[in-house]
């Protein structure tokens, strides 16, 4: 698949939210003007995976 790789499952993470972060699509978005609000943090092991990932792509 496309995405082979470059997703982090959130399934067993302990968190509200499902499914996958992407990490082959970053983006820069306004959340104030979205009115956006923070629901959760991701567990530290989840954010270094997400961040070893993008750290390999953008290298």
């Amino acid at each position: 698949a496309r995405t082979a790789g470059f997703t982090v499952s959130l399934m067993g993470a302990g968190t509200n939210t499902t499914g996958v972060v992407r990490c082959d699509q970053p983006r820069a978005l306004d959340l104030a003007s979205r009115r956006g609000r923070k629901l959760e943090t991701v567990p530290s092991p989840i954010m270094d995976e997400i961040l070893a990932k993008l750290s390999a792509i953008l290298e």
